[in-house]
């Protein structure tokens, strides 16, 4: 079976992106697979959520996007991979002080620095910033399944939209490998007459098989993130636990059986 990398992306902040990479990972890593995490994100919130900081001037994943490394990184992101409190689970930390890229970012840089590692592990989960900039590009442009959490509001399911559009844009001109988007409410409670139509307004334009089960709201996901441990480890009898293993199992179905 060939390694899979799955994206989590959304244009829209806010969405949980950062809380589905960390406890889709612990869910992963709990059923046997061995997980590599990439932060992506220069916030460094999904390292934070497995207890991993770099420190100024150790190796992290923007070093690929920094002077002459850029596009040629693989053997250098292989010396940044670290282990993390939860067995099965390594990271490529983020560079929580980086800027921004040197210079122009080639569509297919992480893809080609991913290449070598991901084949030691069953899935790489990209955590990525709520941009629509050269490093979410390069994201895609990796992936072979994109995972897009969403509120269910209004403007939500527009950004969604706008997000697909991305999506197809990269699939068609610059990775054919990129076949499945997957859709996950969060903050789910559907006795809201708006979230029950924002709903039906994706189920529409997406398609039903799309949609994947959401998580519902847990302030313990929250308090998670101040223990800097996924939540199972926290308190593994929470809803949210049980929610991340349906989307663990959905993955599992989706992406890592293809």
């Amino acid at each position: 079976m060939t390694a899979r990398i799955l994206a989590v992306a959304n244009r829209k902040g806010g969405t949980a992106k950062t809380t589905t990479v960390v406890n889709l990972a612990a869910a992963l890593a709990d059923r046997g697979q061995r997980v590599l995490l990439v932060d992506l994100d220069t916030q460094g919130h999904a390292g934070l959520g497995f207890g991993v900081r770099a420190a100024p001037g150790e190796p992290t994943v923007h070093d690929l996007y920094r002077g002459t490394g850029r596009g040629t990184g693989a053997a250098d992101l292989g010396h940044a991979i670290r282990g993390t409190n939860v067995p099965q689970v390594d990271i490529l930390p983020a560079d929580r002080g980086f800027l921004g890229p040197d210079g122009a970012v080639a569509p297919l840089a992480l893809a080609t620095a991913l290449k070598p590692l991901a084949a030691s592990y069953a899935i790489t989960l990209i955590d990525t910033a709520p941009t629509a900039d050269a490093l979410l590009i390069n994201a895609l442009a990796s992936a072979h399944h994109v995972l897009v959490p969403t509120q269910l509001h209004h403007l939500a399911v527009d950004g969604v939209g706008q997000f697909a559009r991305s999506y197809f844009h990269v699939a068609t001109t610059l990775n054919p490998e990129l076949r499945g988007l997957s859709i996950m409410p969060v903050q789910v409670d559907l006795r809201m007459t708006m979230q029950r139509e924002a709903l039906e307004r994706l189920e529409h334009r997406f398609g039903r098989d799309r949609l994947l089960p959401g998580i519902r709201p847990d302030i313990a996901l929250a308090e998670a993130f101040g223990r800097e441990v996924p939540l199972r480890y926290f308190k593994p009898r929470s809803r949210a636990v049980q929610d991340f293993d349906v989307l663990c199992s959905h993955v599992m179905e989706k992406v890592l059986a293809i």
